[in-house]
């Protein structure tokens, strides 16, 4: 094709106009970088993890005949997070170590890389386990299991890796199969042992079906669906990493006491959501491997369960508040405007709970309640939910702490009554885990 001199000036005219714009990226949906630890600091982020399981008020310390009991039994170093277990004196029990994510996630794309421990009666894990539900319940199943490594020395040994999900097994729900996973055991089996190097584990768990990497090569993907045993889906999950010792399946033949202590490392742990904004990204985060979103790519209009947000507190009268600390008469009344962010189609049977805690003595100084209902709320312009209070004159001095949270009564199982908090989000002025059952309004320096 030949061009006039027209013709090469319009060319040219729109080679710099393209130069001039802004381009769009190549990727205009993809991973998005939502939840993400390097464990580059010396302790642990108490804001992201928990260091017990969910359950028994979030004090559960082993599951069943397990012999461990988590305590905080983890050290941080050179930009890695080691969870030690190691005999404890008197007994048979190991203290060990585990982490549990506050944020919790609907979907996406899991990723850590971990160096495994090496002796019999070991059983680290990463999995995604169901967290509370809108009125404060927990439910099982469902949950995902992103790997076990047991070592027992005979049916499960140190090349061996278990991943599976909390649902009847069907070989028929498998879509891709790597040869060196055996469906009958649900076990990937490798030509070496799996503790001699750091490895890179990833998992996409989509709305219907979930996909099981190892060092970026695909295991496999079955369908599945994240239900309770009602059939209705469960609520979000969190991410929980555990160094498990014995019990009835990793001690099945014993535990090698003399090979302890043993560390499960964690070098980090990442979560990416599929988004089809520019903000998607063909890597999640700065990993070395990720499964192509393309291929992985879901679509979902859920990335989380919506949950009510307190917003700072305004402080009604003459008290000075800075960076979410007060400074305040002992003698003198409190009066409060407490925001809070409510999602639509919330429930509206929501009591909102606000007291004041002496964490030094261990008690509690003062608390009060309102229905969280359009009565007795006002809206603000930006639609949140404004309660106001006034609570008493709080009679002492010192460093206090003014609370917050929201309780609904509802039913367990078998049919009791139970009041519970529900889960919420904490966007206050005072630093703290942004998904809670409770939330930290203001510290409080009484005089």
């Amino acid at each position: 094709m030949m061009l006039g001199k027209t013709g090469k000036a319009s060319l040219g005219l729109l080679l710099m106009v393209c130069a001039i714009l802004p381009t769009k990226s190549a990727w205009s949906s993809g991973w998005e970088l939502v939840f993400s630890d390097e464990f580059d600091g010396d302790k642990l982020d108490r804001n992201k993890w928990a260091t017990r399981y969910i359950y028994n008020n979030e004090t559960m310390d082993h599951f069943n005949d397990e012999k461990e009991r988590y305590r905080d039994s983890h050290i941080l170093s050179n930009g890695v997070l080691s969870l030690v277990a190691k005999k404890m004196e008197g007994g048979d029990l190991f203290g060990s170590a585990m982490i549990r994510s506050h944020r919790t996630f609907y979907y996406g794309y899991y990723e850590a890389r971990v160096f495994l421990p090496n002796a019999k009666g070991v059983w680290p894990a990463f999995w995604l386990e169901a967290d509370y539900d809108i009125d404060g319940k927990t439910w099982h199943p469902p949950e995902i299991d992103i790997f076990e490594y047991v070592i027992n020395g005979v049916e499960d040994k140190a090349n061996s890796l278990h991943s599976n999900v909390v649902a009847p097994f069907n070989e028929k729900q498998y879509t891709y199969v790597d040869k060196d996973f055996l469906l009958k055991y649900q076990n990937m089996y490798a030509s070496e042992d799996l503790n001699l190097g750091w490895h890179i584990v990833g998992f996409v768990w989509a709305p219907d079906r979930i996909s099981m990497f190892w060092d970026g090569k695909l295991v496999y993907t079955r369908m599945y669906q994240w239900k309770r045993n009602d059939g209705q889906l469960g609520p979000p999950a969190h991410v929980d990493l555990n160094f498990a010792v014995g019990g009835a399946w990793a001690g099945r033949h014993g535990i090698d006491d003399v090979a302890f202590p043993q560390s499960f490392k964690i070098d980090y742990v990442r979560v990416c959501q599929f988004t089809e904004s520019d903000k998607g990204a063909s890597q999640c985060g700065p990993a070395q491997v990720t499964p192509d979103p393309k291929e992985f790519g879901y679509s979902t209009t859920i990335n989380d369960m919506p949950k009510p947000a307190f917003l700072p507190v305004k402080v009604l009268g003459e008290q000075q508040q800075a960076n979410g600390v007060l400074s305040v008469k002992g003698a003198d009344p409190l009066k409060l405007e407490i925001p809070i962010d409510v999602p639509e189609n919330y429930p509206s049977n929501r009591r909102l709970q606000v007291w004041v805690y002496d964490p030094t003595a261990r008690s509690m100084v003062t608390t009060v309640e309102r229905k969280l209902q359009e009565s007795t709320v006002k809206k603000r312009a930006d639609g949140a939910s404004v309660v106001e209070l006034s609570l008493p004159a709080l009679q002492r001095t010192g460093n206090l702490v003014l609370d917050a949270k929201l309780v609904a009564e509802t039913t367990d199982d078998k049919g009791a009554r139970q009041v519970l908090p529900s889960p919420i989000t904490c966007r206050t002025d005072v630093a703290q885990p942004i998904k809670a059952r409770s939330c930290r309004l203001l510290t409080l320096e009484a005089r």
